[in-house]
């Protein structure tokens, strides 16, 4: 990223959703960086944090009209992909800065449910379309001073990135008030060993000099281009590890199982993606082929199929790789399984606890105490849904 942003005036937001743990987000606020956050709780999270209003871009989609309140009033930037919610954020904050997110059509990211600027994507104002976004601005004299996109993620391909930038740059002649064009994420990582990392040099050509251009037809000044990395920061400084207590042969198989599962890391489920394995127990023992399987009440709890991992024998600590980014993300106490414990490892070898591990009785006491606060509510007369 610094390949291609040291000539430039540029800024980086690190993507919350990838990785929302508390001693990760003070890393990046150390480090300088702004905060790109898409829910009302990270933007909680990052005031809580200490980030400043002006640090933080606010990209929530389908926000209720409370949602888009708040987030206005907390003074966060609003970046806003849908022209109905526009002209309610233009009702309701006449006159207000605001930035748009425009969908390229341009599709591209690891799988197809992390497509986000395809046809038929949910995200992003259509670039066909923003004319008209321009006009309801335009009519609540709202300030239009940043363009976002996100295409996707997981990337390592720079032609798409290419072609969504181009797409960009062409709306933001449309703005001549611009403060900056925000490229967005989606650098994507090697996860398998047969992959190369997406090559700077060609992405500091491909992207780099069309904004390099831009900048220089538009001299005016103050114009900067933001970027937003989330996988590309965290998914390889992140191994979750994971102790095998079980190995069962059937259907000339051997599964490997252990105490962690698909709650602590749902990516191979959900995505069907590739993360390394490897015995941290036995490194030099002979490669041998696994279904490492974790301890869910599911068929999909699988780590790896008929993977190649140092022979594994029951009591062996194996360390899932790349887990950095959308593990404990997207985790989950589904079977009312507890998280792991997170420790931050800092550059002097020190560790640090950053999120202990809850028993179970932690989690059943928080779900009793939660039925016993709502029957103790009592109303005295029928609420509507909308009151819980």
């Amino acid at each position: 990223m610094r390949t291609l942003t040291h000539d430039l005036p540029a800024r980086l937001l690190y993507a919350v959703k990838a990785n929302p743990n508390p001693a990760v987000l003070r890393v990046m606020r150390s480090e300088g960086l702004g905060l790109d956050v898409v829910s009302p709780g990270e933007r909680v999270l990052a005031e809580r944090l200490g980030f400043a209003p002006e640090q933080v871009l606010f990209s929530a989609n389908n926000l209720t009209d409370a949602e888009m309140r708040a987030a206005q009033e907390s003074g966060v930037l609003l970046n806003i992909g849908e022209r109905s919610r526009l002209e309610a954020f233009g009702q309701a904050f006449p006159g207000a800065r605001v930035c748009l997110r425009l969908n390229p059509k341009v599709e591209a990211g690891h799988h197809e449910h992390v497509v986000t600027a395809d046809a038929r994507s949910k995200f992003g104002i259509p670039a066909e379309e923003i004319a008209s976004a321009r006009a309801v601005a335009e009519a609540h004299d709202l300030r239009v001073v940043g363009l976002h996109q996100h295409i996707g993620s997981g990337i390592r391909d720079v032609a798409p990135f290419e072609q969504a930038v181009r797409v960009l740059l062409n709306a933001a002649e449309a703005f001549p008030g611009l403060e900056f064009v925000n490229v967005g994420g989606g650098i994507g990582i090697p996860y398998r060993p047969d992959q190369e990392p997406l090559e700077a040099d060609r992405f500091q050509r491909a992207v780099g000099a069309p904004l390099r251009h831009f900048l220089e037809a538009h001299p005016s000044g103050g114009l900067s281009f933001w970027f937003e990395p989330g996988r590309f920061l965290v998914a390889e400084a992140g191994v979750l590890l994971v102790r095998v207590n079980t190995l069962k042969r059937a259907s000339g198989r051997v599964f490997a199982g252990t105490d962690s599962g698909m709650g602590h890391l749902m990516r191979p489920a959900v995505y069907g993606a590739y993360h390394g394995v490897y015995n941290l127990s036995n490194p030099e023992g002979p490669l041998k082929p696994y279904d490492v399987v974790g301890n869910v009440c599911e068929g999909g709890d699988v780590f790896a199929r008929q993977r190649p991992v140092q022979q594994i024998r029951e009591g062996d600590l194996l360390a899932v790789l790349d887990a950095g980014a959308y593990g404990m993300a997207m985790a989950s106490t589904y079977n009312l399984r507890p998280l792991p414990a997170e420790v931050m490892i800092r550059p002097d070898g020190r560790l640090d606890l950053a999120r202990r591990r809850r028993p179970p009785e932690e989690l059943i006491d928080a779900l009793l105490e939660a039925e016993e606060t709502a029957a103790t509510r009592s109303p005295t007369a029928p609420a509507s849904p909308a009151a819980y």
